[in-house]
């Protein structure tokens, strides 16, 4: 706890007239510029957000069903919210200083309501609690006075409110003070010209070389982030989720260069956060796929598992409330690059869960097929995986790069003259699935005259079958993933 001893003029409750100059503040333990403390307060909890949503309530609370309803004011801006507790002095007391130094500060009365006017004990405590920094006034609320008033300032309007409660001999003081302004944006910048097109100068926070090397270079931190967590892998397959109110449910499964990371950022809103990472993907030309903000993300728990999915360590921590999500897409020359974001809050702190994948196909040709590795997946799973077979669009004549794969396969079956196989032919989703089977019956039977013919395997050691799209290796919502699908799988028969 922190102890206030103020020296005053007339009234205990000092009025700062230089309003607000710094948005943040250097630490928790600090008044409100505006409001300073009652003398000898105790002050028990304070916190800011820099630019964030608020409800205030100005009405008495209804508790007669849950959820508890009152008559909202809902702004926007620079949040500031404190507790104090005072010994030895009445509510009244206390309330009347506070609303004499609002008025001489300018703020006009919205909505304010004294002892029984507050409703029974269950309506004071839930209006006290609608404000309270804790989420609660806990034995607080008897003796109860609130007052919301608003005034103008150069910067915009601001919005004072308090609720008084008593407890034995205590009196605790609920204040919430919210500076409305603008949104500052342009704070998270995509390197355009990495992101495909001519980049504009910009001016961000000196980094060193070692923690600019741990960003992804198309999208930098936001100002004054830390890194908790960061991976980069050439070429993996990921899975991304739509938010949870999207028609589609079905997640996107990508391959490609994988970046994530986990940031944490000090004193600002969700809201702040998210707005400034929108604003600087729609500049750089990104559409956005799926989103999602606060409630439309669900329940504590659907938003937490939203941000599970892209965490690191498949864990978000505390970092699900006031969230956000969105999911984004921009087509390159190099491929499609994807960027799922979600924004979470736990007090003060802002954790952002980043994932960005550089669409790719697999880069083939670093292990040669052979016939022992052949043998080997044969030996352990009961069939091998073949992609270097190839064929043009919609047709079954293999193509001349396939020799050294027929060659391997040719080896494997001279080695192993007592082998049997299923040659099967497999394609990706696109078109119709009857077309396909017979397209990939198709060319596994190729498969087997090559074999037979080049390589004078007996054709009774080949079976040739065709099962088009319905047995794929990979998700058919990428180009990596339909890759992956066209393909030729040798099975191990029996007889």
């Amino acid at each position: 706890m922190f102890s206030r001893a103020l020296s005053l003029l007339s009234h205990p409750v000092v009025l700062s007239f230089a309003l607000i100059s710094s948005p943040l503040y250097a630490s928790y333990d600090q008044d409100h510029p505006l409001f300073a403390a009652y003398p000898n307060a105790d002050l028990e909890q304070a916190k800011m957000y820099d630019y964030e949503k608020y409800t205030f309530p100005i009405s008495i609370v209804d508790v007669s069903k849950e959820p508890y309803s009152f008559t909202r004011l809902d702004v926007v801006g620079d949040l500031y919210l404190h507790n104090y507790e005072i010994e030895n002095v009445s509510s009244l007391k206390v309330y009347e200083n506070y609303i004499v130094a609002a008025k001489q500060a300018g703020f006009k009365p919205l909505f304010s309501c004294a002892l029984e006017a507050c409703g029974d004990e269950d309506q004071a405590a839930a209006l006290g609690t609608a404000i309270a920094v804790r989420g609660s006034v806990y034995n607080n609320y008897h003796n109860p006075y609130y007052w919301i008033g608003e005034k103008e300032s150069p910067k915009g309007k601001v919005i004072a409110a308090w609720f008084f409660g008593a407890y034995e001999d205590m009196v605790s003081v609920q204040q919430v003070i919210l500076e409305t302004e603008p949104l500052e944006t342009g704070l998270v910048k995509v390197d355009a010209a990495y992101a495909g097109q001519a980049a504009a100068p910009t001016s961000t926070e000196p980094l060193s070389a070692d923690e600019k090397a741990k960003d992804n270079e198309m999208l930098p931190r936001y100002p004054g982030a830390k890194i908790f967590q960061h991976k980069k892998v050439d070429t993996e397959v990921v899975t991304i989720p739509y938010a949870i109110n999207a028609t589609e449910k079905t997640p996107l499964q990508l391959t490609g260069d994988l970046t994530r990371h986990t940031y944490t950022i000090e004193n600002v809103s969700t809201l702040k956060v998210y707005e400034n990472y929108k604003n600087a993907l729609t500049r750089a030309g990104f559409a956005f796929i799926s989103q999602c903000e606060l409630t439309q993300c669900g329940n504590e728990k659907q938003s937490s598992q939203l941000g599970e999915a892209l965490a690191i360590s498949g864990s978000v921590y505390n970092w699900y409330r006031n969230s956000y999500y969105l999911l984004a897409k921009k087509s390159l020359p190099t491929g499609n690059v994807y960027i799922a974001l979600f924004i979470g809050a736990y007090e003060s702190q802002v954790g952002v869960q980043q994932v960005i994948v550089q669409e790719k196909a697999v880069e083939t040709g670093l292990v040669n097929v052979n016939a022992d590795s052949l043998k080997q997946q044969l030996d352990a799973e009961g069939k091998a995986l073949i992609y270097g077979i190839y064929f043009d669009t919609g047709k079954a004549d293999i193509k001349a790069e396939s020799k050294p794969t027929l060659d391997a396969i040719a080896e494997l079956l001279k080695r192993n003259p007592d082998l049997l196989l299923y040659v099967v032919g497999h394609t990706d989703d696109t078109g119709d699935g009857a077309s396909n089977v017979t397209l990939s019956g198709q060319r596994a039977n190729k498969v087997v005259a090559r074999l037979v013919k080049d390589y004078q395997v007996a054709a009774a050691r080949l079976q040739a079958q065709g099962v088009g799209p319905y047995a794929p290796a990979s998700s058919n919502t990428s180009d990596a993933g339909k890759q992956k699908n066209r393909r030729v799988e040798l099975v191990k028969r029996l007889r």
